[in-house]
């Protein structure tokens, strides 16, 4: 009698069928998540990169300390290093020219990110007073994010003006 039989074959061909299905539906499933995860990253980070932009573009010289610290609260890297540095001449600005800039709109756009990492440009309405201008004028900036997620929250480590 022969090992090889048509019902041993048919059995050995529906193994090896249920075997290739479930490998290639866990790489499949694995492949589903990893974009799931990349794509929700990308998404937390277009709004962090809104909200830090709109908070580095707030700012009243009576509350001066308060907004600095909401903006180094969410800095890291050299744009943290770069903005300590500065803090106390800015600040000084502020207060001795009583500026005051809100936020009246923003839009922002992903240019790259994965999971720890992002690029968002950001572009802000934003009226301003000052000595200067005490009437205040409408004043739009366009920065370029470079984001990091630092444990749970994404936070800048590079900011610059762009064109």
């Amino acid at each position: 009698m022969s090992r090889f039989t048509p019902a041993r074959v048919l059995w050995a061909l529906t193994a090896l069928t249920l075997v290739a299905t479930v490998a290639l539906a866990a790489t499949r499933g694995r492949d589903w998540w990893d974009a799931r995860q990349t794509e929700s990253a990308q998404q937390e980070a277009l709004a962090a990169g809104r909200q830090l932009a709109v908070n580095f573009a707030t700012i009243d010289y009576r509350k001066v300390d308060q907004d600095t610290a909401r903006v180094k609260s969410g800095a890291t890297g050299e744009f943290l290093a770069s903005y300590t540095s500065q803090l106390d001449d800015l600040k000084k600005v502020i207060v001795d020219n009583k500026s005051v800039s809100t936020v009246e709109r923003s839009e922002a756009a992903l240019v790259s990110g994965d999971r720890d990492s992002a690029t968002v440009i950001v572009g802000i309405i934003a009226p301003t007073s000052n000595t200067v201008v005490p009437q205040g004028e409408k004043k739009t900036y366009r920065t370029k994010l470079g984001l990091r997620r630092v444990g749970e929250q994404w936070k800048v480590e590079r900011l610059e003006f762009v064109g």
